[in-house]
């Protein structure tokens, strides 16, 4: 019953309107008939677990203990409860974008419940060899990693930031042999993967008078071959088959050192799953090459390897200079995890030669390029690192909201248990955790030191990434103490799949953004999953508070966490069913504690909140389906209604000083809204009293090009009215005029009077720009493209989407005219299930009559195979677009047009 209830109202969408100046909570639910079909299909799975557990070969374990952590499903339940979501606002996070980890949180407890009484088969695994599953833990990371990157490094948050340095490094040390990137950086695919030239800034002059990064140049080295023969994507290739690599070593040395597989795999499981390893491993930043490195050095017994991997640290970045080190001189007695031997002329040498002739090298490097074997030379007055730093850079990096590694693999905690179980173990495995606790602490105090600790726009604690698989021995330390079956366990695997539920969501959702953040104090996935109450709140910022602030918050985290494992410790059930809810359920309390706990410490200065008349976008309108979600329910006073009856409820509007954050675009105050497709009416209050001179008003869809539309309007009549038809889901929608209209502007509500169902609405990429062109409304998504007035120019060998929207749908013609400005110029237009191609000559206009527009919009991509430049043909012209092809609408197609 809990699991079907649990699958209905997460069909379901939560939000609230603001009504009368008050919050009204108003879900939106599918019909009872699917409560009924959910509750069946859960009784059904009820079954199965039951036929699979009397197939067991032993005895028969209780089918309640079997499936006793579903219950904790039950917290899906509570936002939609009638009055305790309103009282604590908190709670409605859990009907939001939360849900899905909740769910992943919940299976994943239910697997390992299901493991422990032996229901799931593991003794092919158990028969393999240490190498073995050594390299299947190595595949399995390639395969999560690589399909990972296919999926980000097609938007436009990869690759960016410092990465586009590394690359013009490799592509200058593969056409020309040398480190200079003057208008390197202009040729070849460096501007058909970014589009841009080099940020200035990380560019400087070298003693030659040579422009060269600042950026270090051992992994260019590394990476120059694999470039030279593969570009970006054999780059990303490279990194992940190093970052399977350094994970399979890591997995070997803890299974070998603890001799415990499974402690083993779990903790390869928390790092190589989590974010801040997960999206570094195709990121083009030395951390993966340099946590591989670490890897090496840690668990070889070869001295000259180990010496190499110390001495390439430095090279792949000056902050790896300490823990490079580190990992020399304590490797000297051995590897990590051998008995210790004191060592020997051979092991001194073999270590200290190459690192030697490395470091050596190294400095040599600086002294060329920039006339000082100092390191910082390339920064000149950029270095900014300070030990003083250290007092919010290093508790930053672990518990920052925006960039800690905590806040996003919350697992790791269990390094410091670890660390203390190795500690009280004694012998070889205490000192194990001062080696680990050293070659950590050497790579957290350098990049802690540096004013820039967040690592600039990157992953969370991408600093840390080079030392994390470092921490798997002592989360697998943490692992084996805990008896099998016990809460502790339990509690283990539930932070392991948190863990995996953030990084699947900053993977999935948004496309990536949410693993960028504005270094503005507050998460981009906190705000995503609680857009209706400040859940930022709650979680300790360096960035936004000083370090006194931010550390008594993180002290209360780390006191709750630490109360939490004890009352873990001493729950005195031994069963995998009951310990998994237990875990769930002191999981659950532990946050509501800290809830109501932080308030109470001091927040200065104060945390934004969240002004629910202010919001840009609404939940119930992106999911609004009368036909999947037709009840609604409305919770003061508690009464049901139909979806299309409260869609009114659900306004959105703007008034002065309410958003101060400007916009891309500038629009009257500030005022940007992301509406799904449907019909709206839009009212412009004015203040009264104001002089009737006509102004306009002019109605802006997408952050770049004109308006659409544009309405007189004089502010003395008091008010405007207007009704907009938006055909597809539009995320930038504002209203634009002049500084007068917007100081006589009080007002600008915008109220929904029909929608087309979420399952009916085409689906596009983000409007950029619109415009009509008689019948047809033309949607731009393309930076490349800019409508005019009568029509827009495609770039010339490049594909470009456009949607084409109609007034109505159906049957009705509508066609394009194409022109070219060079002859032979073959055309391509495609659509879902269409495709058509001419070829046009110079000058000579050809009609293409359009597929019918079934429901009003028509998602077509256009490709000219040829195109010219203006300035080149006109001395005149500034123009230096490559064009391909002019487009624009037929007001009455000809019969004879191409179809």
């Amino acid at each position: 019953m809990t699991v079907g209830a649990a699958l209905y109202v997460s069909r379901g969408v939560l939000d609230a309107a603001v009504v009368d100046g008050r919050a009204l909570r108003i879900a939106l639910l599918p019909p009872w008939e699917t409560l009924l079909a959910f509750v069946a299909a859960a009784l059904f799975g009820l079954l199965l677990v039951d036929q699979l557990a009397r197939r067991h070969p032993g005895e028969k374990p209780a089918l309640g203990g079997l499936v006793l952590p579903a219950l904790g499903l039950a917290v899906l339940l509570v936002p939609f409860l009638p009055w305790l979501p309103d009282g604590w606002p908190v709670l409605q996070v859990l009907a939001g974008p939360l849900r899905p980890v909740v769910w992943l949180t919940v299976g994943g407890l239910l697997l390992w419940t299901w493991r422990q009484h032996g229901l799931l088969p593991t003794a092919a695994l158990a028969r393999r060899s240490t190498a073995q599953l050594a390299l299947l833990a190595g595949l399995g990371v390639a395969l999560v990693s690589g399909a990972t990157a296919a999926r980000l490094t097609e938007t436009p948050l990869f690759p960016a930031g410092d990465e586009p340095h590394y690359l013009v490094i490799a592509q200058s040390l593969w056409r020309d042999g040398d480190f200079k990137i003057e208008n390197n950086h202009q040729r070849g695919d460096y501007r058909e993967y970014f589009g841009r030239d080099l940020d200035p800034h990380y560019l400087t002059r070298g003693a030659d008078g040579e422009i060269y990064s600042i950026h270090p140049v051992g992994l260019p080295i590394l990476l120059t071959p694999v470039y030279g023969l593969g570009g970006y994507r054999a780059v990303l290739a490279a990194l992940i088959l190093m970052a399977a690599l350094a994970t399979a070593l890591a997995w070997r040395w803890v299974a070998t050192t603890l001799q415990d597989r499974a402690a083993a795999t779990f903790a390869a499981a928390v790092v190589a799953g989590s974010a801040p390893f997960l999206f570094n491993t195709f990121t083009v930043y030395p951390e993966i090459a340099a946590a591989l490195a670490v890897m090496v050095a840690l668990t070889t017994r070869h001295p000259v390897v180990a010496g190499i991997a110390c001495g390439v640290l430095p090279w792949l970045s000056t902050k790896y200079a300490p823990m490079s080190a580190v990992l020399l001189v304590t490797g000297l007695v051995g590897p990590a995890g051998a008995p210790l031997r004191w060592p020997s002329w051979f092991a001194v040498l073999g270590r200290g030669v190459p690192y030697g002739g490395l470091l050596l090298a190294w400095f040599a490097f600086f002294y060329v390029i920039w006339g000082t074997p100092l390191p910082q030379a390339p920064y000149g007055a950029m270095v900014q690192t300070t030990p003083w730093n250290l007092v919010f850079g290093a508790p930053g990096l672990l518990f920052d909201q925006e960039y800690g590694l905590l806040a996003y693999a919350p697992a790791y905690v269990l390094a410091a248990t670890g660390l203390w179980s190795l500690w009280r173990t004694g012998g070889e495995q205490r000192l194990l955790a001062i080696r680990v606790v050293l070659v950590f602490g050497a790579l957290l105090g350098t990049v802690g030191a540096f004013r820039i600790w967040w690592g600039g726009s990157a992953a969370p604690a991408r600093p840390l990434a080079s030392g994390l698989l470092v921490l798997t021995l002592p989360i697998a330390a943490a692992f084996a103490a805990a008896p099998a079956g016990s809460a502790r366990r339990a509690a283990q695997h539930l932070l392991l799949w948190v863990g995996a539920g953030i990084a699947a969501t900053m993977a999935l959702a948004q496309e990536g953004l949410l693993i960028a953040n504005g270094r503005d104090g507050t998460s981009s996935l906190l705000e995503w999953w609680s857009p209706r109450w400040e859940l930022w709140t709650l979680a300790p910022s360096f960035i936004h508070h000083e370090a006194p602030t931010a550390l008594a918050h993180s002290l209360l985290w780390l006191a709750v966490a630490a109360g939490t494992a004890w009352l873990l410790a001493r729950v005195p059930v031994r069963r995998p069913g009951p310990a998994a809810l237990a875990a769930f359920s002191l999981f659950g309390l532990a946050l509501c504690a800290v809830s109501m706990a932080l308030p109470w410490l001091p927040d200065d200065p104060p945390m934004p909140r969240v002004h629910l008349d202010a919001r840009s976008r609404l939940a119930a309108l992106d999911r609004y389906d009368a036909t999947a979600l037709p009840a609604a329910v409305v919770f003061d006073p508690l009464r049901k209604v139909a979806a299309a009856d409260a869609l009114p409820l659900f306004s959105l509007g703007v008034q002065p000083g309410l958003r101060p954050e400007p916009q891309p675009l500038r629009v009257l105050h500030n005022g940007r809204f992301s509406l799904p497709a449907g019909r709206y009416e839009v009212t412009l209050t004015f203040a009264p009293g104001l002089p009737a001179s006509q102004e306009r008003v002019s109605f802006q869809v997408g952050r770049v090009g004109a308006a659409l539309e544009t309405w007189p309007v004089a502010p003395a009549q008091g008010s405007l009215s207007r009704a907009i038809d938006l055909p597809v889901d539009m995320s930038f929608i504002g209203f634009r005029g002049s500084r007068e209209i917007e100081s006589a502007l009080t007002a600008i509500v915008i109220r929904p009077t029909s929608l087309i169902n979420e399952g009916a609405r085409v689906r596009t990429p983000t409007v950029l720009s619109s415009a009509h062109y008689g019948r047809l409304e033309v949607l731009l998504h393309d930076d490349w493209v800019s409508l005019e007035p009568e029509g827009f120019w495609v770039p010339g060998q490049r594909p470009t989407r456009v949607s084409v929207a109609a007034g109505t749908a159906g049957g009705e013609a509508h066609a394009l005219r194409l022109r070219s400005a060079v002859g032979g110029n073959e055309v391509t237009l495609r659509s879902h299930g269409w495709v058509h191609t001419l070829t046009l000559d110079a000058d000579v206009p050809q009609e293409v009559v359009l597929p019918p527009l079934p429901r009003g919009v028509l998602d077509l991509t256009i490709r000219a195979s040829a195109g010219f430049v203006p300035a080149d043909r006109d001395p005149a012209s500034r123009d230096r677009r490559f064009l391909g092809v002019w487009v624009e609408a037929v007001p009455e197609p000809a019969v004879a047009a191409v179809h």
